[in-house]
């Protein structure tokens, strides 16, 4: 009986060792197998994907002001007045946006500046702190920057709240004509446009504001964008604005030159060169008045 006994100890021992043995070479697998990717801020689908890369409440911005870089070359403008931004080589600019908000001064601590998306609009509001809410009695500038994604080829429509619109000049177009070009076919088509131009400015830096769209049979050509350059002496520089519909694609983006003053707007729009063959172009022009 002992006997038994002891090899009934001995089988059950050697039982719990092999399934100590077994679980063991189970998490050693698991440790060993391939990690699975992460994916980054890029990767994301184009509907949600917004990251917040820098926020405060003392920006160096005093008034309502839109900042838009889809390309290095933009973005190197930004930084020179937002700290701490990450280095342009870290954004891929072929498939992100960054889109930078600034309220302008507000009287109390307690605003700040929020960055939505919805239908593949970005919104652009000021969060105003509650009316009970305990505030600090000093001067502030709240703003945020984010990073958007978005495919180089698409537009990106911004929607701004009435702190930005009430500071935006706006002009409505009087003379717009446009031609698109291009495809294996060597299509062209010719097109009047319509709509409004707004302005926002700080110091030598512009955000052109574009809501246009072709005139009757053409009413469906949409151009809606948001683009940032450099005005000097009225001048306006824009080295980069997507076509929107008014190209088909694969197509070029736009270089926009121009002048601007509180009344009138001019604007010439020239592709910029593409390697993509049997791609799409447009070019145009158009003059704008202020809405009084």
């Amino acid at each position: 009986m002992r006997t038994f006994k002891i090899l009934l100890f001995a089988a059950v021992i050697f039982s719990l060792t092999g399934c100590a043995s077994a679980q063991s070479k189970k998490r050693q697998t698991v440790k060993k197998s391939k990690p699975k990717a992460v994916k980054t801020m890029n990767d994301k689908p184009m509907i949600s994907a917004i990251k917040i890369i820098a926020e405060g409440s003392n920006g160096a911005v005093e008034t309502p002001f839109v900042f838009v870089a889809r390309s290095k070359e933009i973005y190197a403008l930004l930084q020179n007045f937002v700290e701490n931004l990450p280095p342009a080589a870290e954004i891929d600019f072929g498939k992100t946006a960054v889109v930078a908000a600034f309220a302008g001064t507000k009287n109390t601590g307690g605003y700040s500046v929020e960055i939505s998306r919805t239908n593949d609009k970005i919104s652009i509001t000021v969060v105003e702190p509650p009316k009970d809410a305990m505030t600090t009695d000093a001067l502030t500038m709240p703003f945020k920057v984010a990073l958007v994604s978005v495919p180089a080829e698409n537009s990106l429509p911004l929607e701004t709240s009435a702190n930005w619109k009430n500071a935006m000049r706006t002009y409505k177009v009087i003379s717009g004509e446009f031609e698109s070009s291009g495809g294996f076919a060597g299509k062209l088509k010719r097109f009047d446009a319509e709509g409004t131009v707004g302005t926002l400015d700080f110091g030598n830096y512009t955000t052109l504001f574009f809501n246009l769209s072709g005139k009757n049979a053409d009413k469906n050509m949409k151009l809606t964008e948001a683009a940032t350059g450099v005005i000097k002496d009225n001048e306006v520089n824009l080295t980069r604005l997507d076509a929107g519909s008014f190209s088909e694609g694969p197509k070029s983006p736009l270089r926009v030159l121009g002048t601007i003053s509180n009344d009138k707007l001019s604007l010439n729009f020239e592709p910029l060169p593409s390697n993509v063959a049997d791609g799409f172009q447009v070019r145009g022009k158009l003059e704008a008045s202020k809405i009084k």
